[in-house]
């Protein structure tokens, strides 16, 4: 039988500790002189919590029967039991509990030697410390396993009885049993004339010490642990730096009209393992394609990516196009409901992929494994029907501010915050414009509808010489294949005028580096009749053009000098 710990005699020691790890499980640890105390590394937000090698005076001599007597007096996670004398349980504490409250198989418990209370008064004191504990629900302890009574036994010592509640599975036959009674535990069974860690219902007027119980918050740390439990059932759980990653068992394929599909699938699914529901399809970081790769080989994984290139009116013009070197993205949701964007890297990709075909149906896309012992993503039919990893998020993440000097602007349709900024004392050409624009980790910028196309022309403003000068540089270049056309003349459009050719007037300019989606929504804002004129086969780059009256668009030289405005996506940030 385990000896009496007599926490209260290290409880000085500990109650003021880091809150980035359970004091508790470091002050059993050190009591049982434990080998390798391996406290977690990176507080809430760690992906494993606090470890430790118990070496408990017990002889056990099989596997099986060194991990019953771990489960039953090593109130944490056991991890590994290695029978033998001393027994050695290697546990992990994944919850954190608050300073002064001592964890017991994943529940809080706090007892205060300071005076007997009826059973009213200690639910009226347990509930006055939900302020302690930043509002989580604090009541009279509830005996949510058989084992609990001894370990409530081995910690808080010299007490007689405590009060305590427990289903009526447990309670039903009673030795000690007042009628319209409340319950207690009887540590010192004498007085009701029971042994001792016993339960018993007493008088109304009984008094006893409260033992005040809550749940802590979950945390990556105790989610991965149950994630890697579910991992044992269905498929292996991936764990890497960004989190676990869970395979679903059921296949999906991508839904056009909700593109927050997946990530409400993966809520509802991991819905038992993280708190809010906070989860989302996997994204394909580096780490996570090798780890998959390494869980299987030659199978095919749905991701939930989207074309940036992707418009459902593009499914339904007669003639279509290819398009290489597509900007994907994946969306999600943060916390506070808002929707967020992150485009997809594009070490992520198979060599030459993404390859969109003209007919739209590859504008999602597919992670492949061990083909050449190479995993990565390759485009992929919206009508792939294939099972999604789901990936746990406990934090929160929103967008952060805009870069200093950079203006915001909320892409409704793509859940997207975009910064952008105008550089009005800078002139270069279309190349050195773009590089300039990196410097400060952005791009020649673009737009998504009228409303931010309003915002650009306004940074630009009106006060910078002859209309002629006021051209600004946009992060946009004429497709490639256009650019076999003869050039124009002011008096001759340089565009096929068949709306569903690859160079309309629509689709002859693209976006570069994924600043807007493609086809762009430029049609509208040309500065003319023929625009783009294509003048003399040479104009290939795209600027803003504006005057006091108007606010338009140009084909222009590469190789002219006008000033540049930048763009990025705003950067994305945990919640505090």
């Amino acid at each position: 039988m385990m000896m009496k710990l007599f926490i209260s005699s290290i409880l000085l020691v500990y109650c003021n500790a880091q809150v980035d790890r359970d004091w508790s499980f470091q002050a059993m640890c050190t009591f049982w002189d434990g080998k390798g105390y391996r406290p977690r590394d990176g507080g809430f937000d760690a992906l494993d919590g606090d470890k430790c090698d118990f070496q408990l005076p017990m002889e056990t001599d099989t596997p099986e029967s060194a991990l019953r007597y771990c489960e039953d007096n090593v109130p944490y996670h056991i991890l590994k039991a290695k029978p033998g004398s001393p027994t050695v349980c290697s546990a992990e504490a994944t919850l954190i509990c608050k300073s002064g409250w001592v964890q017991l198989f994943g529940r809080c418990y706090k007892l205060e030697k300071k005076h007997m209370m009826t059973h009213g008064e200690a639910v009226d004191y347990c509930a006055k410390l939900k302020s302690e504990v930043n509002g989580a629900d604090v009541h009279i302890a509830f005996m949510h396993r058989e084992t609990l009574p001894f370990r409530i036994n081995d910690y808080f010592t010299r007490v007689s009885s405590v009060w305590m509640d427990a289903s009526e599975s447990i309670t039903n036959d009673l030795i000690y049993n007042k009628e319209n009674g409340n319950l207690l535990l009887a540590l010192d069974g004498y007085k009701y004339n029971l042994p001792n860690i016993a339960l018993a219902r007493v008088d109304p007027s009984e008094k006893a010490m409260a033992l005040c119980e809550y749940t802590p918050s979950m945390n990556r740390a105790e989610s991965n642990y149950l994630l890697k439990k579910y991992g044992k059932i269905y498929y292996p759980t991936i764990s890497t730096s960004e989190g676990s990653f869970v395979r679903t068992a059921s296949s999906l394929h991508r839904n056009r009209i909700d593109s927050l599909a997946e990530a409400n699938y993966c809520t509802k699914m991991m819905a038992p393992f993280i708190p809010n529901g906070l989860a989302r399809s996997a994204f394909p970081t580096e780490d996570f394609l090798h780890e998959v790769n390494k869980a299987g080989k030659g199978f095919i994984i749905r991701m939930a990516t989207v074309s940036m290139n992707a418009q459902e009116q593009e499914r339904k013009k007669a003639t279509c196009y290819s398009n290489k070197g597509a900007i994907h993205q994946m969306l999600y949701k943060s916390a506070d409901g808002t929707k967020i964007s992150q485009k997809i890297p594009t070490s992520a990709w198979r060599e030459n992929e993404p390859r969109e075909t003209c007919d739209a149906g590859s504008w999602s896309s597919a992670l492949v494994t061990g083909r050449d012992g190479n995993p990565g993503l390759e485009a992929s039919s919206d009508a792939r029907f294939a099972p999604i990893y789901c990936q746990n998020i406990v934090q929160s993440y929103t967008y952060g501010d805009c870069p200093d000097g950079f203006t915001p602007y909320f892409r409704k349709s793509l859940g997207q915050k975009w910064c952008h900024r105008f550089f009005p004392g800078v002139f270069k050409t279309f190349d050195d414009a773009e590089k300039h624009c990196q410097s400060y980790g952005a791009h020649l910028t673009g737009y998504t509808d009228q409303e931010e196309f309003k915002l650009l022309a306004d940074l630009h403003g009106t006060n910078y010489g002859v209309w002629y000068k006021n051209e600004t540089w946009l992060g946009a270049r004429r497709r490639e294949q256009c650019n076999k056309m003869s050039g124009g003349s002011l008096s001759k459009e340089g565009f096929v005028k068949d709306a569903a050719d690859p160079c309309s007037r629509v689709r002859v300019y693209e976006w570069m580096e994924g600043v807007a989606p493609n086809p762009p929504d430029i049609e509208t804002n040309w500065n003319g009749d023929v625009e783009p004129n294509f003048m003399y086969a040479d104009e290939k780059c795209l600027g803003l053009m504006v005057r006091a009256d108007r606010k338009t668009i140009n084909d222009i030289s590469c190789d002219s000098k006008y000033k540049p405005m930048c763009g990025l996506e705003a950067p994305i940030v945990m919640k505090s």
